[in-house]
């Protein structure tokens, strides 16, 4: 019985266009921003993503030139509406790899700059830098949920 009223109230909130159409701009926003700098700088986003040591330095600089790109289609497919079950889809699996990748760095207890909005970050202490990098998964999780939102929106 429970379980049926959580799912009622998951529709609900699916149903109503108005709360799917804020959380499409508020993707839609934060993946341009996001996509800003890193458009503008892509060599100092492929330092940011090689220090995660995740994936060979030679990729990396391919991944700056691809993801900043990826990420402005998406947002404006959010704001738009056009392709909006394919931004779902490819934001859901940047969100689920960025959440990977920020705790593995983590778990590991390497030194990085998240790369994920400001690419000037300065350098701050180590509890500092756990505390943010627990930030930002937190904030990737959230965006998933929101994601998923507008993913099982009414048609």
């Amino acid at each position: 019985m429970e379980r049926k009223r959580n799912e009622n109230s998951m529709r609900k909130l699916y149903d109503n266009k108005w709360i799917v159409y804020f959380c499409r701009l508020v993707l839609g926003f934060i993946f341009i921003y996001a996509s800003i700098d890193k458009i503008i700088d892509p060599a100092s986003f492929s330092d940011s993503i090689d220090n995660y040591h995740v994936i060979p330095s030679e990729l990396s600089n391919l991944a700056a030139l691809i993801i900043p790109w990826i990420e402005l289609f998406i947002g404006l497919s959010f704001i738009s509406g056009i392709f909006l079950d394919g931004a779902c889809l490819i934001s859901a699996s940047l969100l689920v790899w960025f959440i990977f990748i920020l705790s593995q760095a983590l778990y590991r207890g390497i030194d990085v700059h998240c790369g994920c909005f400001d690419l000037s970050e300065k350098a701050i202490d180590d509890a500092s830098m756990r505390m943010k990098m627990i930030k930002r998964i937190v904030e990737d999780i959230l965006f998933l949920f929101i994601t998923f939102i507008v993913k099982n929106r009414k048609k």
